[in-house]
């Protein structure tokens, strides 16, 4: 195995440690372990990423929407739940695409030259015009 995973993990891991402080640190250990023991395709880390982010407004919902007036900074702070859950999509969503760009390009590099055109059929021949007509 390369170093690649390795240093694809650490910096996953680094990353969302620094942002997600020790949940995000949690989130990112447990991909890791998810990664290692499934080694899910990219399409699976994208519907993984959709649901984190399509819960987000029912957790909100669940805990109860302030009052217009207290809507701010705090309002996040007090739903922390939400918070990570979003913070977990969109890393999720970020590793899926990266992830389908390079199968991509990965898969592209191994394609084959085209193959020569198929040949006519003698009922797809081209009728022969005179010379001097106008198909």
């Amino acid at each position: 195995m390369s170093r690649r995973p390795y240093l694809e993990w650490a910096v996953l891991v680094a990353l969302l440690w620094l942002l997600g402080g020790v949940t995000g640190l949690a989130v990112a250990a447990a991909f890791v372990v998810y990664d290692l023991v499934r080694a899910p395709a990219p399409r699976d880390l994208l519907v993984v990423a959709v649901l984190c982010l399509a819960l987000v407004p029912l957790v909100v919902l669940a805990r109860g929407l302030p009052q217009p007036a207290t809507v701010g900074p705090g309002f996040v702070t007090g739903n922390l739940l939400a918070h990570h859950l979003a913070g977990a999509g969109l890393a999720l969503l970020v590793v899926g695409v990266l992830r389908e760009v390079r199968a991509g390009a990965d898969h592209s590099d191994e394609e084959e030259a085209p193959a020569e055109p198929p040949r006519e059929l003698p009922s797809q021949a081209r009728r022969q015009l005179p010379p001097g007509s106008a198909p």
